[in-house]
């Protein structure tokens, strides 16, 4: 039997903007002209490890990812995946990728183990988009282990979702003896009244508001006792995965206390040795709000991201709509008061 010869592809592949001139079956009709203007300067910044684009509410952050993410599987025949931070926004974009972009994106959520065979070859054999939340990729042993290029949206509200890998975060409740325990070891380093508030019940509403932050030369002398106990506990908990993730790095961990919680973790999640993100060539991080002040390299443990400016005029063209609620309106006017 011969092989059959592999087709050109029918679609320019110069720019994205290109790109998605040829993608017949959209029901995009054309970019906006803020749009068409960050893919540019995207382009211009390609071989850039981590870019960021600042792009507001309702200019079309979605369709610029998605096409950023089409470009270079298509162009360079890379592993991309668009990481969002739920599993609902993940099909959301997903949705929006094949039935309005004609942009071919499977959405990945829940367990690896479920994950069709199918849809992880398209992925690895870079035949299509993957879509995913930020817990899929930060856990301990991700499918999503060899993307060629990363695209965070919603870069701003992912700070929880990528420190969780390397946050143990003992419950008062769910951990009453490890808790407990911790909380014994910790009372030299604390005030009578903190003390109280971390082993007794709540007398004061405040109680239940209070957090504080072990002094870190405090910590230091504490963590070979800590370090101690934590193993004689961990063995058949979950927290045995967050654990494994820093047990040998306490030192550049800090310590947080509160009513229901005690948390380890490090001030900057150490991605730069996390293989599935330090591994990829590019990163894209998509926020409404970047900031200036070094929030973003602090949340995802990246130095250096170069980021794009927001184009002029998105503020008169675009796509979104926000949805604002009134309740009192609802209300009788004598009430309203």
């Amino acid at each position: 039997m011969a092989f059959k010869k592999s087709k050109k592809s029918s679609v320019s592949l110069e720019t994205p903007t290109s790109l998605f001139n040829d993608l017949k079956t959209r029901k995009i009709p054309a970019l906006f002209a803020h749009q068409d203007k960050i893919l540019q300067d995207f382009t211009a910044n390609v071989g850039v490890p981590n870019v960021a684009l600042q792009l507001p509410t309702g200019s079309g952050k979605t369709l610029i990812g998605m096409l950023i993410a089409e470009w270079k599987r298509r162009k360079y025949t890379e592993r991309v995946v668009f990481v969002c931070p739920t599993k609902q926004l993940a099909y959301q974009a997903s949705n929006e990728a094949n039935e309005k972009y004609a942009i071919k994106a499977i959405c990945f959520t829940g367990s690896k183990k479920d994950y069709e065979q199918k849809d992880m070859m398209a992925y690895q054999n870079a035949e299509a988009v993957a879509v995913i939340s930020y817990s899929s990729l930060f856990n301990i042993k991700p499918f999503f282990n060899d993307a060629d290029t990363i695209i965070f949206d919603d870069a701003h509200a992912a700070e929880n979702y990528i420190s969780k890998l390397w946050s143990l975060e003992v419950n008062r409740h769910t951990d009453a003896v490890l808790f407990r325990a911790l909380a014994d070891i910790l009372k030299p380093k604390l005030t009578n009244q903190n003390y109280r508030r971390l082993t007794k019940d709540a007398k004061a509403p405040d109680d239940h508001l209070w957090v504080d932050k072990l002094s870190y030369p405090d910590f230091l002398e504490l963590v070979p006792e800590l370090s101690d106990v934590i193993e004689a506990h961990i063995e058949d908990s979950t927290l045995k995965y967050s654990w494994a993730m820093i047990r040998d790095h306490l030192s550049a961990c800090h310590l947080y206390i509160g009513f229901s919680q005690i948390l380890i973790r490090p001030l900057i999640p150490p991605t730069s040795f996390f293989p599935p993100m330090d591994g990829a060539k590019q990163r894209v991080y998509m926020s409404a709000t970047l900031g200036e002040g070094g929030d973003l390299e602090r949340i995802f443990g990246q130095a250096n991201i170069k980021r794009l400016e927001t184009p002029d005029g998105w503020d008169k063209q675009g796509i979104g709509r926000r949805y604002f609620m009134f309740p009192a309106r609802s209300l009788e006017r004598e009430f309203e008061q």
